[in-house]
């Protein structure tokens, strides 16, 4: 889609793949696009020797990430967020650096079933958010567990949210979370506007290392949703990855 603009399959893979993740490193793209490592590896050259990219070692690993100083970074991302509401869900979902890997099915039920005994036990709840743009603010609540009696059980989330100005305002959510031993995932639903009218977030299955990876990328209006939820030994992280022509945004709950 890019590549006549930037003359590199290469380069358009790179930056598409920064603008959903932030960062990343040679042989993460190589593994996760299925790209040479050849090619990579000159492209992100390239990129930073023209100040496009900026890079730091962590360890052994140079990471690379889009470079803050760079003039024209905000017309870059809006060229980007545009090629990339274009693409059909899978290929969004491609250029997720959480992606599923198959794995045995009996695997997959545990970290099912005990992520699901973890859900109904949750009582507080910390989130933070933080776009690109800059803005920032964080939140913390209690959390009431519901059962539905349909396999399902039911987040009433309320508390403070700190914004811009450390200015407080009081929150509430509702939340649906549904387990299907059959299809191993768990479904995560917003009930802003009520039991009977559900808005779909994110169908998550089992990946390696307690994940849980939103199955697609999902489309609300104009923004791309992308999803992510780490089983921990005392607390559950739910990240939310949101892309759109004015949003650029993460959002991390940390339920427990």
């Amino acid at each position: 889609m890019l590549q006549g603009l930037f003359g590199n399959k290469s380069v358009e893979r790179i930056l598409l793949f920064l603008l959903v993740n932030e960062k990343t490193y040679a042989m993460q793209l190589h593994r996760l696009l299925n790209t040479p490592l050849t090619p990579l590896q000159k492209a992100l050259e390239k990129l930073e020797k023209e100040g496009i990219l900026t890079s730091s070692r962590e360890g052994k690993i140079r990471y690379y990430t889009l470079n803050p100083s760079y003039p024209l970074l905000s017309e870059l991302e809006l060229l980007l967020k545009k090629a990339y509401s274009l693409l059909a869900p899978q290929e969004k979902k491609a250029y997720y650096s959480i992606r599923h890997i198959p794995s045995e099915h009996k695997r997959n039920q545990a970290l099912l079933l005990a992520t699901w005994k973890q859900l109904q036990a949750i009582e507080k709840v910390d989130f933070r958010f933080r776009s690109r743009g800059g803005e920032q603010g964080e939140g913390a609540g209690e959390v009431s567990v519901e059962y539905d009696g349909k396999g399902a059980i039911v987040f009433r989330e309320s508390g403070v949210w700190k914004g811009a100005g450390d200015r407080e305002f009081r929150f509430s959510n509702l939340f649906r979370w549904t387990l299907s031993r059959i299809d191993s995932l768990l479904t995560l639903e917003h009930l802003r506007y009520g039991v009977h009218n559900p808005v779909f977030l994110f169908h998550l299955i089992p990946t390696e290392e307690n994940l849980f990876a939103s199955v697609h990328a999902h489309q609300c209006g104009e923004d791309t949703y992308l999803g992510h939820l780490a089983a921990k030994s005392k607390a559950l992280e739910l990240t939310w990855r949101i892309l759109g022509p004015r949003k650029n945004d993460v959002v991390t709950y940390l339920y427990t």
